[in-house]
């Protein structure tokens, strides 16, 4: 339970609370108009999302596992096949591998940004390796995916980028899909950009793997041929797309805010060793979905910044090699020790752009007090 007057960790009430005019708005108009599925704000969301990503198609869905899942089956994966996933993620990325029948490999994540590491999953391929799935992990787009394609393009092996928690998001020399057979978005409420439900998007320039994820998505209905093909029913609704149209034109400026409160915690922890902020490599492409921090007295930390009133998270607290659903459905190919140090270390701090003036000054002096109390204990 939150206490009252402690700054908290997300946004949605604050967010929802000073767009609510305009989300009613838009709902009483999906609810006059009598479509509340399968309708033109389905459509019209698709098309502003694929122009803010600027990428030629976007296909919604129910969800971002299902939309992961999705983009999986419409590139050719299913069962036998392996998929490279990275260690650490959430664990929505193991089960959209699972979903389409293949088998997730856990590899391990770089030290310093906690993304995939590139060298270890090429080590890892093998013979029924079919897909590698990077994670954008915390908001920063992978920035050695052009590496990575050209490395699997040679082997005919399909990149699906998790791009969940990068709304917005980019790299030098990449943007979503640029470099993939397809990009995977989820709008839940908690993210950079999210409705109050579930949904979530699959962005590719691919037009004939766009033909396939629209029929997958609508129970394998093609050009008006009803199920001509193989699909399930992975429509979200059209009072979630509603909200993610009102939303998206503010989407630039949430993420300017959330870059100017993580340079804000930068300043306050240069020269700290015993909290140091996990790397942004990709400069103002990185959107900040999660401010990372890491910390060997974690729970310490943890307890300072409670104390102090500062809500705090951890993702993720085990990596999905240690997570008793998913025990004997992966499988890894050498030991993943950056993924489970960072499992004991990682801490997310208030970063979301519903901070006020106040709250901001508070989180990082609290920070900057809390890490340099470790730093002395540890002297």
């Amino acid at each position: 339970m939150v206490e009252k007057g402690n700054v908290p960790v997300a946004g949605v009430v604050r967010e929802l609370a000073a767009l609510r005019p305009r989300i009613l708005a838009a709902l009483e108009r999906v609810l006059a108009s009598g479509r509340v599925v399968r309708g033109p704000s389905i459509e019209r969301f698709e098309r502003e999302w694929a122009r803010f990503l600027g990428v030629r198609h976007v296909v919604l869905a129910h969800s971002g596992t299902s939309a992961l899942a999705a983009a999986l089956a419409a590139a050719g994966v299913g069962r036998g096949d392996d998929v490279l996933v990275p260690a650490l993620t959430f664990p929505g990325t193991a089960e959209a591998v699972l979903a389409v029948g293949a088998v997730p490999v856990a590899v391990d994540v770089a030290p310093e940004t906690l993304l995939l590491d590139v060298s270890a999953a090429l080590r890892a391929l093998g013979p029924r390796t079919r897909a590698v799935v990077p994670v954008h992990l915390y908001g920063q787009v992978h920035p050695d995916l052009p590496r990575l394609a050209r490395a699997l393009r040679r082997r005919g092996i399909a990149v699906i980028e998790d791009a969940c928690q990068a709304h917005g998001a980019f790299a030098p020399g990449a943007r979503p899909a640029q470099w993939s057979a397809a990009a995977a978005y989820s709008f839940y409420p908690t993210k950079n950009l999210g409705t109050v439900g579930e949904a979530g998007a699959i962005a590719t320039d691919d037009d004939e793997l766009v033909v396939r994820l629209r029929a997958l998505r609508d129970h394998g209905s093609t050009g008006g041929a009803a199920h001509a093909a193989f699909g399930v029913n992975l429509w979200p609704g059209q009072l979630e797309a509603a909200i993610l149209s009102v939303k998206l034109p503010r989407l630039r400026g949430w993420n300017e805010a959330r870059r100017r409160m993580a340079r804000r915690y930068d300043r306050a922890l240069a020269g700290c060793s015993a909290v140091r902020p996990v790397a942004n490599v990709t400069g103002e492409g990185h959107v900040y979905h999660q401010y990372v921090v890491r910390c060997t007295a974690r729970d310490e930390l943890r307890r300072l910044l409670s104390a102090a009133g500062i809500e705090t998270a951890v993702y993720y607290p085990r990596t999905l090699l240690e997570l008793p659903g998913l025990a004997g459905r992966l499988r890894r190919r050498g030991p993943c020790p950056n993924a489970a140090a960072a499992a004991r270390e990682v801490l997310s701090l208030p970063v979301h752009p519903w901070l006020t003036a106040a709250e901001r000054k508070r989180c990082v002096e609290a920070v900057g007090e809390a890490a340099g109390a470790i730093e002395v204990d540890r002297r």
